[in-house]
């Protein structure tokens, strides 16, 4: 009776790990694609980044915007306009970049960027 409780257990325990073997193994792969992904997108990220601030680093209005950003970051607010007379399409997007940066606590250092002239 006793060997036969016990085979009826380690039947029982077979049969469960062989139904949840296949999902179990298939987990870790999908944790690992989602990870290739993320670190895909932290990529493009910084890339895509690089890219904005070397484009706006030498704009004036650039350096205005990312100057007001940082000093809002500093109040902790945020100015709701900004009372510039922008020569261009390209100048409003370098202040607003420059603003977000600063707003995020970046703020712009010229001697990091005296290699770009």
């Amino acid at each position: 009776m006793k060997n036969r409780l016990r085979m009826i257990a380690l039947g029982s325990t077979l049969s469960v790990a062989v139904i949840a073997a296949p999902s179990m193994m298939a987990m870790p792969f999908g944790g690992a694609q989602q990870q290739d992904h993320h670190d895909y997108s932290q990529d493009q990220d910084h890339h895509n980044f690089a890219q904005e601030q070397s484009q706006y680093s030498n704009n004036h209005y650039y350096k205005v915007g990312n100057s007001e950003g940082y000093e809002d970051y500093k109040r902790k607010t945020q100015r709701k306009e900004h009372k510039h007379k922008y020569r261009n399409d390209d100048d409003r997007k370098a202040h607003d970049y420059g603003y977000q940066q600063g707003w995020q606590g970046q703020r712009y250092n010229s001697s990091d960027h005296d290699g770009d002239r």
